[in-house]
């Protein structure tokens, strides 16, 4: 008996919650982005569309890129990394310059503050700046005569994640007008202010800079701030181990003008360790997990809830600088190890609202393994704005940009299709988004019965296919392998390679042939 099975679409996103997916969700990918277009259309093609980066960072970067920052000021990117650091890029990316180094400065925590940076040690924090001058680095300037000789931060021991250690001093600039910073005193999450104004040039003399503005109860460190509305969105964990679950994590929320103390919290959080706070168009989005495997993505629904939105078994919750919004969509930093280890950039969400809101693997670092530590939207582009992605393995590090010249190296898993017997697959046709031209190259494979059977099929690029072709098609006997026979189920693995983009459209058709159960016996 023949069947035609037709794979629809992407926009199902990845099965998150069990093997054998529903409906049009798929087993996991690489580095595909149905965001991007297809051919010369600029809109979001929802297919599968392979994407490929490339290291452009240089001798200066030696430790993990932990923050990266753009301002109002100049048309630079700047990183701060765990060895101290100070890196500047022109818009191009395309030059790299060492700035400085804060006194025994490790990524404690960063960002832009009116006119200058503000880059947090383990006992104080530097500034950079003013940028629309000619900027220079100030350090302990929170110890020293500029804000106002306040006391010293307390270089507390975080857990580490993937070997990397979360930074104790999260900073955040909220629209108060104020820049805000976690540190613990006595034991006890707390937010210290740094309030500025302008005698010469816009931020440079100290306006009420506060010690201690917030303390949260004894017990919870602070790693994440974001502003929600008016208010500051505070995340804090109480486990300081990497291996042993202290307790819940929980969010807490405060409103600035209260002098006193926040107003809602804590909010208990289902994991032991919560990282990261995006807020996206007034949706405030919490990551969290454990320090050994899986990552929770939930959003906060209000009072005292939180909602899942999905469990991912295979990754680890993002530092406080790797995750980042582009319109409706939020992106994170994650190490997957299926369908093979790659230090990649998770999405949720999409530019365009006629997508589903789905789990996508988008973009793939160069480092071969280690962990993703920073990312942000920096690039602007006609269609999809363009990320730098921060990475490193303990020995070697990188920042990565877009890039449409390298190698590809994409993968992407069909749903699992169930037969529950013996069965042929004799015929394939995969549609190309574009017609098939030289340096593209994408790999297709059959596995069978949860993965201990695979078949490899022909190579598609232009010495195996016909230059110019826009389909696909894999018959019976190109198929057919006699040392296989299929029993249950199988799925389709597609990886790219080559130097040039081939898309992949839908429907994908595969029509199957099932035997009966008499000829099992």
């Amino acid at each position: 008996m023949q069947k035609k099975i037709t794979i629809n679409s992407i926009l199902g996103g990845q099965s998150v919650t069990e093997y054998f997916s529903a409906d049009d969700s798929y087993l996991a990918s690489i580095a595909i982005d149905p965001d991007m277009p297809v051919g010369s259309s600029v809109k979001a093609s929802g297919c599968l569309v392979p994407v490929v980066y490339e290291e452009f960072s240089g001798a200066n970067i030696t430790g993990y890129p932990k923050w990266l920052i753009t301002n109002i000021k100049d048309a630079l990117v700047y990183a701060y990394m765990s060895d101290g650091k100070v890196v500047s890029y022109n818009s191009s990316l395309a030059s790299e310059t060492l700035l400085t180094t804060p006194t025994s400065g490790a990524g404690n925590g960063a960002d832009y503050y009116k006119n200058y940076l503000y880059f947090a040690t383990p006992t104080d924090v530097a500034r950079y700046g003013p940028l629309n001058g000619s900027p220079s680095l100030t350090q302990t300037v929170w110890t020293g005569a500029t804000l106002g000789s306040q006391v010293a931060l307390a270089n507390t021991t975080y857990p580490t994640i993937g070997g990397v250690s979360i930074p104790n001093h999260p900073m955040h600039s909220h629209a108060d007008g104020a820049l805000y910073f976690a540190d613990v005193i006595n034991g006890a999450g707390v937010l210290h202010k740094i309030k500025t104004t302008k005698v010469t040039v816009e931020g440079d003399t100290n306006d009420t800079s506060v010690y201690n503005a917030l303390d949260l109860p004894q017990g919870w460190f602070i790693t994440d701030i974001d502003s929600w509305g008016l208010d500051v969105a505070i995340l804090a964990i109480q486990t300081s181990s990497s291996s042993i679950d202290q307790g819940k994590s929980a969010l807490f929320l405060w409103d600035p003008t209260n002098t006193l103390t926040f107003y809602r919290g804590p909010i208990y959080l289902p994991d032991p360790l919560a990282t990261s706070l995006a807020n996206a168009n007034g949706r405030l989005y919490i990551w969290s997990g454990n320090a050994v495997a899986g990552v929770r993505l939930s959003e906060y629904i209000g009072g005292d809830s939180v909602s899942e939105i999905a469990f991912l078994e295979d990754g680890l919750p993002p530092l406080a600088g790797c995750c980042d919004v582009n319109g409706s969509r939020i992106v994170w930093g994650q190490t997957v190890s299926i369908p093979e280890t790659a230090v990649s950039v998770m999405s949720y969400g999409s530019k365009n609202s006629r997508l589903p809101k789905s789990i996508h693997n988008i973009a793939r670092a160069t480092s071969a393994s280690g962990l993703c530590t920073a990312l942000k939207y920096v690039q602007q582009g006609s269609s999809v704005q363009k990320l730098v992605i921060g990475s490193g393995t303990g020995s070697a590090y990188a920042l990565d940009k877009f890039s449409t010249t390298s190698a590809y190296d994409s993968i992407w898993r069909s749903k699992m299709f169930t037969v529950g017997s013996r069965f042929t697959i004799d015929r394939i046709r995969i549609p190309l988004g574009v017609a098939l031209a030289a340096n593209m190259s994408l790999v297709v494979k059959l596995v069978y019965d949860d993965g201990s059977a695979t078949k490899i099929l022909t190579t598609i690029n232009t010495t195996n296919f016909t230059a110019g072709t826009r389909k696909i098609i894999f018959d019976q006997q190109s198929i057919l392998d006699n040392s296989i026979t299929p029993q249950n189920n199988f799925f389709i693995e597609l990886s790219w390679g080559g130097s040039v983009k081939l898309p992949i459209i839908f429907p994908l058709e595969i029509i199957i042939d099932i035997q009966s159960d008499e000829s099992n016996d």
